[in-house]
C-alpha cells in the first residue's frame, strides 16, 4: 500500500512506530525515506532527520563517533527548537 506523506504524518508514523516497526514494515520504510529526502525547514524538523539516521545507524564508523557527533547536533537542535518555542510568545507580545 502507498502512503502520501506529509512531513507531519511522517514524523508521527515514524516516531510511534520505531520501536516496534515489524508491524507494519513497509510504512515505516516509506516514512523512514520521506523523512530522510526531506528538505529541514525548522530545527525541529532537522532534529526529526537526525533521529531518523542516529536510529538506522547504517555505516557506523567502528569507534562510533559519528553517531555520537550526531546526537550531540540532535540534542542542540532540539534546545533550539524549545528556546524558539518558549521566545514565540513573547515577541508576539512585543510586536502586539
Amino acid at each position: 500500500m502507498a502512503h502520501v506523506w506529509t512531513y507531519d504524518t511522517a514524523a508521527s508514523f515514524w516516531s510511534r512506530s520505531r520501536q516496534n516497526p515489524e508491524d507494519a514494515w513497509e510504512a515505516y520504510v516509506s516514512a523512514e525515506r520521506y523523512l530522510l529526502d526531506h528538505r529541514p525547514r525548522t530545527p525541529g524538523e532537522a532534529a526529526q532527520v537526525l533521529a531518523v539516521l542516529v536510529d538506522q545507524g547504517s555505516d557506523r564508523r567502528s569507534d562510533g563517533r559519528d553517531v555520537e557527533a550526531v546526537a550531540r547536533v540532535r540534542r542542540y537542535l532540539h534546545q533550539l527548537a524549545r528556546y524558539e518555542a518558549d521566545q514565540t510568545p513573547m515577541m508576539a507580545r512585543a510586536v502586539a
